[in-house]
């Protein structure tokens, strides 16, 4: 499915279901400085928005899960209608709860002054085990971005099974997994894994490093997980304006040289 088609539905489904329930659950937005960060905690749109100096960098981040080795994956917010959806000052938390799991979403985000083009957002994931007895969790984030709005031109890379590292647009997206490493992980072009995450098979992410084009990519946690025990995942998105490689840079030079050295002929 094209990502056109797919927007689509998420906006169809949208709009239908503010046909029948009141606004009250519409998607949480946050601001600070340059920045801000829109979460629709109803759907698998996720993190669709984080406008950075009046630019949208993100088009979709969201989180599923599967527990046990069958059958496929689904989004957290599939798990209950949002038991916590709350947006205050530049910090959104977002929760679901069953009887066999909970999951809390918290993000901070940290702008920059006005046209630095910098921007940075913190998460905790909180998973808890509410079930009697211990299972093992594939927890996954995906995440897709289009830096500076544009959705091809994107050059996404693994420099580690822990930091990630995305190009495109003179920008600049990094996000580093603080605590656990993640298991396995993907980059790949829009919209295979999300349609692997959504096809009911399980997902098992190949640990490709490397995407171009309009790229996506993707971390996965394997965990077991006691009755009642917790498990916390940290990590750190950031976004800067690209900074020229040095090869640029000595070419820069060598024309500001060249120039003068035509400016000082013409002068003499």
């Amino acid at each position: 499915m094209c990502r056109k088609s797919w927007m689509f539905l998420i906006v169809a489904a949208c709009v239908a279901t503010l046909m029948i329930t009141p606004c009250a659950h519409a998607a949480l937005t946050v601001s600070n400085l340059n920045s801000s960060i829109t979460v629709d905690q109803n759907s698998q749109a996720g993190m669709n928005n984080w406008t950075v100096d009046g630019v949208n960098q993100m088009f979709q981040q969201w989180f599923w899960y599967r527990i046990g080795a069958t059958g496929g994956e689904s989004a957290i917010n599939t798990i209950s209608a949002p038991t916590i959806a709350t947006a205050s000052g530049r910090v959104i938390e977002t929760m679901y709860s069953n009887a066999q799991l909970s999951v809390d979403v918290l993000y901070t985000l940290t702008g920059g002054t006005a046209g630095s083009h910098t921007s940075d957002v913190a998460e905790t994931i909180r998973i808890v085990n509410n079930s009697t007895s211990s299972y093992t969790l594939h927890f996954f984030q995906y995440s897709d971005l289009d830096l500076n709005g544009q959705i091809g031109g994107q050059t996404a890379t693994f420099v580690s099974p822990n930091a990630f590292r995305q190009t495109g647009g003179g920008m600049v997206f990094s996000e580093t997994v603080t605590t656990p490493n993640p298991n396995e992980h993907q980059a790949d072009v829009f919209a295979n894994i999300l349609n692997s995450l959504n096809d009911g098979s399980p997902t098992t992410l190949n640990n490709v490093n490397s995407a171009t084009g309009d790229a996506t990519w993707g971390f996965q946690w394997d965990v077991t997980i006691a009755a009642g025990g917790t498990f916390i995942i940290s990590k750190d998105k950031n976004l800067a304006a690209a900074v020229p490689e040095p090869a640029s840079l000595m070419m820069l030079g060598g024309v500001v040289l060249l120039i003068a050295r035509k400016l000082r002929k013409v002068t003499a």
